[in-house]
């Protein structure tokens, strides 16, 4: 880039009356930072603070999630489903089902794509499949019954199953 001063004179006169209205807009746009102008149902001119409003939302812990996600979830479905090679359909049967409730529905595409990881699925989604597991461990169920505790409550949710 040149260190060359732009002379704002010389750029306004090669400017459309059009592109000096959207020179000003965006002028005025940089007095307002982190402010957005919005017209509310009466049809008035509203200012609202984003920042403001960012402060009211609860936010996830990366923290919380990992904690859930490792510790909580998959190490409790890894010590309670069924151990070695001729049961890993079954684990990944279960596991598509719960996946479709943390991922709120998302199912695999033909080529076998989520486009969605459980890892970053909404603190309350995880806190939700570990009481369907916990409940399902605490009554010594089978991969079956778990399999249908996911199911009902991806059915309840319409979140749909994995094809």
């Amino acid at each position: 880039m040149s260190d060359k001063k732009i002379d704002k004179n010389k750029v306004e006169r090669k400017l459309s009356k059009e592109d000096l209205e959207r020179l000003e807009i965006l002028q005025k746009s940089e007095e307002i930072k982190g402010e957005q102008l919005t017209i509310n149902l009466d049809s008035e001119l509203v200012i609202e603070n984003q920042a403001e409003q960012l402060l009211g939302q609860k936010i996830d812990d990366p923290v919380q999630k990992f904690q859930l996600y490792y510790h909580g979830l998959s190490k409790l479905l890894k010590d309670s489903l069924p151990k070695g090679k001729e049961f890993e359909d079954v684990r990944r049967i279960v596991y598509d089902e719960k996946n479709i409730l943390i991922n709120r529905g998302a199912k695999k595409d033909e080529k076998g794509i989520r486009g969605s990881d459980g890892r970053m699925a909404y603190v309350e989604d995880l806190e939700e499949a570990i009481k369907i597991v916990a409940d399902w461990t605490s009554r010594k169920g089978t991969s079956a019954e778990l399999f249908m505790a996911f199911w009902e409550k991806n059915e309840e949710l319409g979140y749909g199953h994995q094809d």
